[in-house]
């Protein structure tokens, strides 16, 4: 009897904290891809900065979808490079710096939705970024600009 009263505590004692640890790693696994989105933010908002095509093109999901205040009409990922080429076709100096100005994000299982103000030399944009998560990567579905 004594035997199954250990066994016992052992298996509701053991069972309990990796509850308490499930619980207490949702939370920060949710911080933790808030503050990746970001991190992600940047790196594109930098690669536009040093028109490195490819890897703007790396991080738009395939049936990516955006609406640049510059284009007329929304564009897919295949015509995407045509519009890199035409308003990012060079490098900005490298001293150039940007500021993201955090709205809101909201994070919905493998779907993340970012709001955020871009702040570039004496200019601000407004963007929405929607993105995927597809396996361990994350991925620009969609987006939209506008200019202040």
């Amino acid at each position: 009897m004594k035997y199954f009263k250990k066994r016992l505590f052992f298996i509701l004692s053991t069972s309990i904290i990796g509850f308490v640890l499930s619980c207490t790693d949702k939370s920060q696994t949710a911080e933790n891809q808030e503050n990746l989105l970001w991190e992600l933010e940047k790196e594109y908002i930098k690669a536009h900065k040093d028109a490195d095509y490819s890897k703007i093109l790396s991080m738009w999901d395939e049936n990516f979808l955006g609406w640049p205040s510059r284009l007329e009409n929304s564009a897919r990922k295949n015509s995407g490079l045509e519009y890199l080429q035409k308003y990012f076709s060079k490098p900005m100096p490298a001293d150039t710096e940007f500021q993201i100005e955090k709205q809101g994000i909201y994070i919905e299982n493998n779907v993340a939705i970012l709001h955020y103000r871009l702040l570039l030399f004496e200019n601000s944009t407004r963007l929405t970024h929607t993105w995927i998560k597809r396996g361990d990567d994350w991925y620009i579905l969609g987006g939209m600009d506008w200019n202040e």
